[in-house]
């Protein structure tokens, strides 16, 4: 059909506004901005504009956007008729989105393209410029992706990085220095953990001498905890070297670094962050309980063990029991079954999350991409720390065991030593070869749009239904932890996007019910 012959004020158009992180703010319209604008067009030329379609994703990559995925869905089975957007770079910055639209258009899917800042012509010339401006988008988008990364890896390998570490602030040319008392305390606190001093007692000590960090970003006062001291005792930026993702550099010879503590001190406290294997034993390595880390005891904050016992009749149950000694429950286990009824009865009527939740959901995961990958590359390093100090007992154990005049006791010892230590060798470098893969795969703990609308509607069933291991996976997809006394679950933690959309939920209900 030629232009001349359409139509336009009976199309049915869906109006598309995109805006991703990677956009420089200056030059592209928000969100907002895209839709008041195109709106304004269909108002003067009396376009019939039946839904509004937002999505915070890149277009840089193909099949990256599940919005757009099922508007041009939509479009090949006839809901809409064209497409409305601020500019063509809003549908496509890659040549294969950018050639499907086109496709589309030769066959009839799409009949029609507006743009506030690009004028469409259905024909020879006007699917040529359309084509073009892809091109340059695409070109745009390359040349800025190029830039950024450039600029972070020359100021990563200057010793640069914007990320901020306990007990040193950055001066103005973005390198680290001790920002006083707080790098004194850190100091100590490397120094108590290296002679075992507990996580415990080392975060008291640095609490009672004042220890405080202010988050530049909200103003925000952070006292030390367990789980801050956790991550400063993995990250090996302590020593001087710094890691961001599967990139690591020296600090110690690029610049005057003042650590605060040496790497052969760094590698002992990953010992004693590794747990000591026993024997081989396969009913212990073939056993899986669910939740394990995740149920917290109310009295006194410990996570809680999860293990079989045997009851009065002989039957065996699944508890969660509290080992810390100086907790003052009573009953120190819980029936695993009160918690797994809590959460079926929880999940009993689904999340009824929609597509712009998993929108939110998808967008919240991508953000964090960055800060897991950085995670995970102080954990590998923290591993790798552990393996030298393995290998260096190994080797030491080894040539004791070729003295001549060794005593027998002492050589079983040894060689029983040896063993555990190559049997925990083994172990930490197939977990080293498993962090590594998920760096090469940061979007592997992503659900797709149908696994997020399937979980949505039927977690309750699909949780009562399943197995140890898929009750516990998709537990861990939706909550942090919980939190039991003797008896019953009091309260529970969401994963920070689940409980995002949930939040909203209820606000968008309770302001139904007031209306």
């Amino acid at each position: 059909m030629d232009e001349q012959e359409l139509d336009f004020t009976k199309l049915k158009y869906v109006l598309y506004a995109r805006k991703s992180t990677d956009d420089p703010q200056r030059q592209v319209r928000s969100i907002g901005d895209q839709i008041f604008e195109c709106k304004q067009l269909a108002a003067r030329l009396g376009l019939n504009v039946i839904k509004a379609l937002e999505e915070t994703k890149s277009a840089k990559k193909p099949n990256k956007r599940p919005i757009f995925r099922q508007m041009l869905n939509d479009l090949k089975k006839g809901i809409f008729d064209g497409i409305l957007a601020w500019n063509p770079d809003r549908l496509a910055r890659n040549m294969k989105e950018g050639g499907e639209i086109i496709d589309m258009i030769d066959e009839e899917e799409i009949k029609d393209l507006k743009f506030v800042t690009h004028h469409f012509t259905k024909d020879a010339n006007g699917k040529m410029l359309l084509g073009m401006s892809f091109v340059l988008s695409k070109q745009y988008s390359d040349d800025l992706s190029q830039k950024v990364t450039r600029g972070v890896r020359r100021n990563f390998a200057e010793g640069k990085s914007a990320i901020p570490k306990h007990g040193y602030v950055r001066t103005e040319e973005g390198y680290y220095k001790p920002d006083g008392k707080n790098f004194e305390l850190i100091c100590t606190a490397w120094e108590l953990r290296s002679k075992g001093e507990s996580l415990e007692d080392i975060t008291k000590f640095m609490n009672d001498n004042d220890y405080s960090k202010v988050i530049k970003r909200t103003g925000r006062k952070v006292d030390m905890d367990i789980k801050i001291l956790t991550d400063i005792f993995h990250d090996p930026f302590y020593y001087g070297i710094l890691v961001q993702a599967k990139q690591t550099v020296d600090l110690r010879e690029i610049y005057n670094f003042q650590s605060a503590t040496t790497e052969d001190i760094y590698n002992q406290v990953q010992e004693l962050s590794v747990r000591r294997l026993k024997p081989f034993n396969t009913k212990r390595r073939l056993a899986f309980y669910p939740l394990k880390a995740m149920v917290r005891c109310s009295f006194c904050g410990h996570n809680m063990v999860v293990g079989p016992s045997t009851g009065s009749k002989g039957k065996r149950y699944l508890n969660y029991r509290c080992d810390n000694k100086l907790c003052n429950r009573k009953k120190k286990s819980i029936r695993a079954k009160e918690i797994f009824n809590w959460i079926y009865d929880f999940l009993k009527d689904g999340l009824n999350l929609t597509e712009t939740d998993y929108k939110r959901y998808y967008h919240d995961l991508t953000r964090l991409t960055d800060e897991k990958r950085q995670k995970i590359g102080i954990e590998i390093h923290s591993k790798q720390g552990r393996l030298k100090v393995i290998d260096q007992e190994i080797k030491e154990r080894s040539l004791g065991l070729l003295q001549l005049n060794i005593q027998p006791t002492v050589k079983k010892v040894n060689e029983d030593r040896v063993l555990e230590l190559e049997q925990e060798k083994e172990e930490i470098t197939g977990k080293i070869t498993g962090l590594k893969e998920q760096l090469t795969d940061p979007e592997q703990d992503k659900l797709s749009i149908e696994q997020f609308l399937n979980l949505s509607k039927n977690a309750g069933v699909i949780v009562q239904s399943a197995d140890a291991i898929i009750k516990d996976k998709i537990c861990r997809e939706i909550f942090l932890n919980f939190t039991v006394d003797e008896e019953k679950v009091l309260s529970y933690q969401l994963k920070p996007h689940f409980a995002e959309m949930l939040k909203s939920k209820q606000q968008r209900t309770s302001r139904g019910e007031r209306n």
